[in-house]
């Protein structure tokens, strides 16, 4: 996981939506590691170190709109 990338990913949709804390790499940490997670900066290391606690897809649209995780209405037709 480039750190540019994920630096750019958190300043547009927050940590809190990135992190995806319903997958099993989230789960399968240790409870101090999830209880440290409580800013962007402690977000950014966990996903750096496990990037599959980031919530998928993330897509950079040719817009410029960064989106995260699949709902319907947010993809064009």
């Amino acid at each position: 996981m480039p750190a540019e990338s994920l630096d750019l990913w958190l300043t547009a949709v927050g940590w809190e939506t990135l992190l995806n804390r319903k997958g099993t790499t989230w789960r399968k940490l240790e409870p101090a590691v999830q209880a440290s997670v409580t800013d962007s900066h402690s977000a950014k290391a966990v996903m750096l170190a496990q990037a599959s606690t980031i919530k998928r897809p993330v897509i950079a649209w040719p817009s410029g709109r960064i989106t995260v995780g699949f709902t319907p209405e947010a993809w064009p037709a």
